[in-house]
């Protein structure tokens, strides 16, 4: 190696918190669902289907049910975890409340 290079370091990779990984499948789910029922309420328009097509209004409405509910889970798992007695916030309380001085930071400063 030449005098006054140096090596870069690589890259550290962040580990992915398992509920916000859940969360963006469940949403992603209800949102494929509801893709697929407006296509085929798009497609039977088009082929001029006549007969009732109240399965398709359903299969929006389960897709908004399920979007709603993952989004409900990881919030109040949020709320639970900063809340006095969640394991965020004990946990900032048993370091004084101070970040550490590794640069990885979840959240805005205070």
């Amino acid at each position: 190696m030449e005098p006054g290079k140096h090596k870069t370091a690589a890259p550290v990779k962040k580990k992915r918190e398992w509920s916000k990984v859940m969360t963006l499948l469940v949403v992603l789910a209800g949102f494929i669902i509801a893709q697929e029922a407006l296509v085929l309420m798009y497609y039977c328009i088009r082929n001029e289907y006549t007969s009732t097509a109240a399965w398709l209004t359903a299969a929006v409405g389960l897709a908004e049910v399920i979007i709603g509910a993952g989004l409900t889970g990881y919030l109040n798992l949020a709320k639970s975890d900063h809340k006095e007695g969640g394991i965020t916030f004990e946990s900032a309380k048993a370091a004084g409340f101070k970040q550490d001085s590794g640069g990885n930071y979840n959240s805005p400063a205070i």
